[in-house]
């Protein structure tokens, strides 16, 4: 039995824009929106997903396009569960930083607890669970079972995934885009 999660491809959106904090919330809604190029998708993914017993993927636009890149259809289950746990921001109209050092400055704090707009570190963690109970599930009925994610959250289900005995990468590499990461556990 084995797991596969895979990080969506890269959104076509620039993250070398200055913003505020405030304005961090824009700029997270046109990421949410962006579309991911065709043709990144490496071969390997792609047939990794085509030959998985069974796919999934989040609800969000950048995974769902990912998953069609990788599948050649548009019919594959999607489920909030998978939804990527969204960065945090401050109501502040300043300092103006680039929105890289934003985007680590919040996941940063996020981490440590500061949940101001989204889902907090705990929320995220038992969505984490859930999923992965969910993707064992599905890899027992179908031996096999790829998720096309996002990072923040592959991390959390990698971690839900070893504190449930199943063996893989300890670290997912989160700016790797399309990279499959395997989780396999023996059957009894």
């Amino acid at each position: 039995m084995h797991i596969i999660l895979v990080r969506h491809g890269k959104p076509d959106l620039s993250s070398k824009a200055r913003c505020t904090p405030r304005e961090m919330k824009d700029w997270v809604a046109r990421y949410q929106e962006a579309p991911v190029p065709a043709g990144q998708e490496p071969a390997e993914t792609r047939r990794l997903a085509q030959e998985a017993g069974y796919v999934v993927s989040s609800p969000l636009g950048r995974c769902v396009r990912s998953l069609e890149y990788l599948m050649g259809r548009t019919d594959s289950p999607v489920d909030e569960v998978y939804a990527e746990a969204h960065l945090p921001y401050l109501e502040l109209d300043a300092p103006r930083l680039p929105v890289k050092a934003w985007r680590l400055l919040f996941r940063s704090a996020w981490f440590l607890g500061f949940a101001a707009h989204t889902e907090s570190i705990g929320s995220s963690s038992v969505r984490a669970g859930q999923a992965a109970d969910r993707l064992i599930e599905l890899a027992e009925r179908h031996g096999s079972v790829l998720l096309l994610g996002h990072g923040i959250m592959n991390v959390l289900i990698a971690w839900q995934l070893r504190k449930r005995g199943w063996r893989g990468p300890l670290h997912l590499l989160l700016k790797d885009y399309w990279k499959p990461s395997l989780y396999r556990k023996e059957q009894r």
